[in-house]
C-alpha cells in the first residue's frame, strides 16, 4: 500500500520583469538536498541547473523558465524559500575597523520582502543614432550559464553576450529580429558603433534590475556605522 504524501499549499507572487502573476508551491527536502549539494560543490554551472530543476518542481503557472531573467529567477527562489524553510535569515557581520573578537553584530531581515532593484536609468530601449535603435532582451538561464563560462575580459566574448542579449534592431518603424540576422551581421553591425553608443549597450548589462537588501548597523564596540548591501542567492539561503 503506498505511503501517505502531504498535499502542498499554493502561494502567488508577480514575475518582477513581466508584472505576471504566478503561482508556486514550496520545495520539500529532496529539492533543498539537491540545493545544498549544489552550493557545497561550488560549481556555478551546477547550481544554476539544480535553480531550474527546482523552478520547474515548484511552480505551477505555465511558464518558460529559460525565458525569465536572472533577477526574476533570484526573487522567485526567495518566495519559494521563504515559504519552504522560513522568511527570517539571521545573519553575523563583523566591524570593518577594530579586530575585536565580540566587534559582531546579528542582522535578521525578512526575504519574502526583498524587492528587486530597478536603476532609474535602466531601460531596454536603447536609442543609438537618427532613428536607429536596439531593444535588449535580459539573459536567460542557458545565456547565464554560457556568459559564466566566458572570459569577460576578452572584447570577443563581451560581443557575444551583447549579441546574444538583442531582441530586435529597429529603424523606424522598421524591425530586423535578431534571430533572423546571421551573427556576422550583428557582429558589423556592433563594430560600426561610435564609443559612446557601445557604452550603451554595456549599461544596459550593468544597470540590470537585482535582487538587493540593504544593512545598516553600528559596532557595539568601536560604535563605527556601517551601510553595506546583500546580493546574490548564495547570501540569503
Amino acid at each position: 500500500m503506498a505511503l501517505p504524501k502531504q498535499a502542498s499549499a499554493i502561494y502567488s507572487t508577480i514575475i518582477p520583469s513581466t508584472d505576471k502573476p504566478i503561482k508556486f508551491k514550496p520545495f520539500l527536502v529532496k529539492q533543498e538536498k539537491a540545493l545544498l549539494l549544489a552550493q557545497q560543490s561550488e560549481n556555478q554551472i551546477v547550481m544554476l541547473d539544480t535553480l531550474k530543476d527546482i523552478l520547474t518542481d515548484c511552480i505551477i503557472s505555465k511558464i518558460d523558465i529559460d525565458s525569465l531573467a536572472m533577477f526574476d529567477i533570484e526573487f522567485l527562489l526567495l518566495q519559494i524559500r521563504s515559504r519552504s524553510i522560513g522568511e527570517i535569515v539571521e545573519l553575523i557581520f563583523s566591524c570593518d575597523l577594530c579586530d575585536n573578537p565580540k566587534a559582531k553584530v546579528k542582522y535578521s531581515f525578512d526575504v519574502s520582502k526583498i524587492e528587486v532593484v530597478k536603476d532609474p536609468n535602466h531601460t531596454k530601449n536603447i536609442k543609438l543614432f537618427d532613428e536607429v535603435g536596439v531593444v535588449m532582451k535580459y539573459p536567460g538561464l542557458e545565456n547565464i550559464k554560457r556568459i559564466e563560462s566566458l572570459d569577460l575580459d576578452s572584447i570577443d566574448n563581451i560581443f557575444d553576450v551583447i549579441i546574444d542579449s538583442i531582441d530586435y534592431i529597429y529603424d523606424g518603424k522598421e524591425m530586423h529580429h535578431a534571430k533572423d540576422q546571421t551573427k556576422e551581421e550583428l557582429i558589423d553591425f556592433i563594430n560600426n558603433l561610435s564609443q559612446i553608443q557601445f557604452q550603451k549597450l554595456r549599461d544596459f548589462f550593468e544597470t540590470m534590475p537585482k535582487l538587493r537588501q540593504d544593512v545598516k548597523y553600528t559596532c557595539p564596540i568601536c560604535k563605527l556605522e556601517h551601510n553595506k548591501y546583500l546580493q546574490g542567492l548564495d547570501t540569503f539561503f
